[in-house]
């Protein structure tokens, strides 16, 4: 068996220097800061059964992430944004698509002739990235309300 070489020896110090710079980094090395805010329809917090947050990277701005970070909607209109499992968005410009829907409506007696659907509580236009009027840009320091999304019937 031969002995270690000195220079093999120092060579686990940076290896773990750069192990640990990735942990903090995210595994996946992606940058992202904290995106919440308060989701508002005609004024009043958002209650919905189900109401989801998309941020859709706007391309048109400079956005080229491939992620699409997301989150969903408590029943006090309050979101939280996450990106492969970690709170936040990589920093950049997106769109904003937001859905809500409300539970669905009484079963009709008799035999069903379709399936029942939710009723959704957000006007169609918020629900596409062609068509939503909202954009954030996320960074590392917001200005308070700076992701509040107002939606407007």
């Amino acid at each position: 068996m031969r002995p270690r070489s000195p220079s093999r020896a120092a060579r686990p110090a940076p290896a773990c220097a750069l192990v640990l710079t990735l942990l903090a980094a995210g595994c996946d090395g992606i940058k992202t800061y904290p995106v919440s805010g308060t989701v508002t329809l005609d004024g009043q917090p958002l209650a919905a059964a189900s109401a989801v947050v998309m941020l859709l990277p706007d391309r048109a701005r400079g956005n080229a992430t491939p992620l699409e970070p997301g989150g969903t909607v408590d029943s006090s209109g309050r979101y939280t944004v996450y990106t492969n499992g970690r709170s936040g968005a990589p920093p950049g410009w997106y769109k904003v698509v937001v859905t809500a829907v409300g539970q669905a409506g009484p079963l009709p007696k008799g035999p069903l002739t379709h399936r029942p659907t939710a009723n959704s509580l957000v006007p169609a236009a918020y629900g596409q990235a062609a068509t939503t009027p909202l954009a954030v840009e996320v960074v590392p320091s917001p200005a308070a309300g700076a992701y509040d999304l107002p939606l407007k019937h």
